[in-house]
C-alpha cells in the first residue's frame, strides 16, 4: 500500500485516473429540531403506524456511496510511482527473537486476557469471533500462529500477497520459511523498483519471487494457482468485496488457505484514518458531521500540516474504503470459504469515547450503528477455500 508522505505528490494524478471520487446527490433531510449534525426522517408503516427514526446525514451518505462503489472494479494506474516512494525497501533474513516470542506466546496471552477484555467491552458483539483482542495487541501474531497450525498437514509452496507493495515483512516473513514461489500484487506501479527488489530478493532467498501489478478484485493469475493469500491493511480500501471474495477463491487451490488483517472499518473510532487529527472528540466526526462539514476538515491543512504524516486524509479524499461491516466482511467470507478462526480487534479509543461523550454515543446508536460496528476496529481471519 502506499505510504502516508507519496501521497501529496499523487493527490491530483489519482483524482484524474482511477480514484475519481464518485458524485453522489447530497440527501436532505427535514430537520426535526434535534441539533448536532442530527436529522429525522418520518416514515410510516404498512400498518399505517408512524415512527420517528433519528439518522445523521453523513451516515445515510456513506451508504449510498458504499452502494454505488461495490459495484465497481478497481481502476489501475499506468503510471510508475517508484520516484515518489522513495527508498524504503529493507531486507530481513532473520527474524527477530522479539516476533518469534511473540508469536509463540500470543494465543495464550489472549486467551488468558478475554475475561478482561470482555469486562471493558461491556457489549454483546453481534458477530462470531475466536478470540478478542485489545487494538493490535498480539491479535496478528495470535492469527498467524493459527494458521501456521492449521495448515501443518497442507504444504505451502506458493503464495500470493496483495498489497506486496516493496516487500516489507508480509512479504519476507514466507519468504523466510523457503516456499517455491511468491507473487505480490499491487494496484499501484512500482516497477522500477520491483525491478531491484525482485533480483536482490531472489538472491537472499533462493525463491522465484515477481511482483506485478493488478488489483485483489480482478486478480491475474490463472486458478488454482496458489496454497495460500495473505494480505495485511488491504481489505479495508476494497470497494467490491463481492469480486474480492470470488478471485481469491479461484486462484486458491481447493483447500487452500487465506490470512487477512485488515482495519480500521470505517464506522470504528478514526475509520476514515484522518479525522482523529482534530482531536479524541473528533473521533466519530466522520459519521457525526454532515457532508459539507466533514469535507471541510479533510481540506483544513491548518491541522493535517502539523501532523507527522501530513497526508492523512488521502484516503478519505479519495474515497478509498469498502464502507463495509465486520458482519458484512464475514457474510461475504462464508460464501467461498470456511471461516477458521476470526480474531476481533477493539478499539480501546472507541472505549474511551463511548466513556467520555455519551451524548455523542447516543447520537451515534440513534443514528442505527450497532455498538459492534463503533467498536470493532479491525479483523484477522483465518479462512480455508470451500
Amino acid at each position: 500500500m502506499l505510504s502516508g508522505h507519496d501521497r501529496t505528490s499523487l493527490s491530483s494524478l489519482l483524482t484524474t485516473r482511477a480514484c475519481k471520487a464518485l458524485s453522489v446527490d447530497r440527501h436532505t433531510l427535514i430537520a426535526a429540531g434535534n441539533g448536532g449534525g442530527l436529522s429525522a426522517s418520518d416514515i410510516w408503516f404498512g400498518n399505517g403506524q408512524r415512527r420517528w427514526t433519528t439518522r445523521i446525514v453523513r451516515v445515510l451518505e456513506v451508504q449510498r456511496r458504499k452502494d454505488s462503489h461495490s459495484k465497481c472494479i478497481q481502476a489501475l494506474i499506468p503510471d510508475d510511482i517508484s520516484d515518489f516512494v522513495g527508498h524504503v525497501f529493507a531486507l530481513h533474513t532473520t527474524e527477530t527473537l522479539k516476533r518469534r516470542i511473540s508469536r509463540k506466546i500470543a494465543l495464550p496471552v489472549l486467551t488468558v486476557a478475554q475475561p478482561f477484555i470482555r469486562a471493558h467491552l461491556s457489549a454483546r458483539l453481534a458477530i462470531q469471533y475466536d478470540l478478542l483482542a485489545l487494538d493490535e495487541r498480539f491479535a496478528d501474531d495470535a492469527g498467524l500462529a493459527t494458521l501456521l497450525r492449521l495448515q501443518r498437514r497442507h504444504p505451502i509452496s506458493r503464495v500470493l500477497v496483495p498489497g506486496c507493495y516493496v516487500a516489507a515483512e508480509d512479504v519476507q516473513f514466507w519468504l523466510r520459511r523457503g516456499i517455491r514461489r511468491l507473487d505480490g500484487i499491487d494496484v499501484y506501479s512500482l516497477q522500477r523498483q520491483w525491478s531491484e527488489i525482485i533480483p536482490i530478493l531472489r538472491r537472499s532467498y533462493r525463491t522465484d519471487v515477481n511482483f506485478t501489478q493488478g488489483s485483489i478484485e480482478a486478480i491475474p493469475y490463472q486458478g488454482e494457482s496458489f496454497d495460500l493469500i495473505v494480505s495485511s491493511a488491504v481489505l479495508e480500501h476494497v470497494r467490491n468485496l463481492s469480486a474480492m471474495v470470488t478471485e481469491t477463491a479461484r486462484v486458491l487451490v481447493r483447500g487452500g488457505w487465506a490470512f487477512h488483517s485488515f482495519g480500521p472499518l470505517y464506522y470504528c473510532f478514526g475509520g476514515d484514518h484522518c479525522i482523529t487529527a482534530f482531536g479524541p472528540a473528533a473521533g466519530y466526526d466522520h459519521l457525526l458531521l454532515d457532508e459539507s462539514e466533514y469535507s471541510a476538515r479533510l481540506r483544513d491543512r491548518t491541522v493535517f500540516d502539523k501532523q507527522p504524516d501530513p497526508n492523512l486524509p488521502f484516503w478519505a479524499l479519495h474515497e478509498q474504503f469498502s464502507f463495509a461491516t465486520a458482519s458484512e466482511y464475514l457474510k461475504y467470507f462464508e460464501r467461498d470459504f470456511h471461516i477458521r478462526f476470526v480474531i476481533a480487534k477493539i478499539s480501546s479509543e472507541g472505549l474511551r469515547f463511548r466513556e467520555n461523550y455519551r451524548e455523542k454515543w447516543v447520537k451515534l446508536l440513534r443514528a442505527g450503528i450497532s455498538e459492534t460496528d463503533l467498536l470493532v476496529k479491525s479483523l484477522s481471519v483465518v479462512l480455508q477455500r470451500r
